[in-house]
């Protein structure tokens, strides 16, 4: 077993009927967990599918095991995903199964879904001084606002705004 994600990059332009507010890619994720609590039965329960079936386009009947608690529920994540993301998650598994064929086992569980890499909104920041242009002294930083995708990049971030910042005095 192992705990791993896919990521699949999705822009303003995909978040299609959420619109282009402030707060559409918040509604964007919050369509996509509602049919994930609709896929999964209510209850906190996930919708899950077995690997060579998300690959074959059909649902599933069972699934493996999980540690997620409180379970996972059979079924078929392309009534949880927008058509482009499922498309997406296909092509790159099929391509890294090109390159590891024994990463793609038939039987492996893909479980949905997890809606945040990052922030869905970023805070405004002064391209000089990183430093919020309405709020002097306040620098937003890092993945809570909205400039790292994970643990590395905002703590790069933080770096650099931490440079700035020694530099200003």
């Amino acid at each position: 077993m192992a705990n791993a994600g896919m990521v699949v990059a999705v822009d303003a332009a995909d978040f299609g009927p959420a619109g282009d507010g402030p707060l559409a890619g918040v509604e964007f994720q919050r369509r996509i967990e509602q049919a994930a609590a609709r896929a999964g039965g209510g209850g906190f329960r996930a919708p899950g599918q077995r690997l060579g079936d998300f690959l074959a386009d059909r649902a599933s009947t069972s699934i493996a095991d999980s540690s997620y608690r409180p379970g996972v529920v059979p079924g078929a994540l392309a009534e949880v995903f927008p058509s482009f993301v499922v498309t997406a998650l296909r092509e790159g598994l099929r391509r890294m199964g090109g390159q590891m064929p024994r990463f793609l086992h038939p039987q492996a569980s893909l479980i949905a879904a997890e809606t945040r890499t990052s922030a869905p909104v970023r805070f405004l920041r002064d391209a000089d001084s990183l430093m919020s242009p309405d709020c002097p002294g306040l620098y937003p930083v890092g993945e809570g606002a909205g400039y790292a995708g994970g643990i590395v990049s905002a703590a790069l971030d933080g770096l650099r705004v931490a440079e700035r910042m020694i530099a200003r005095g």
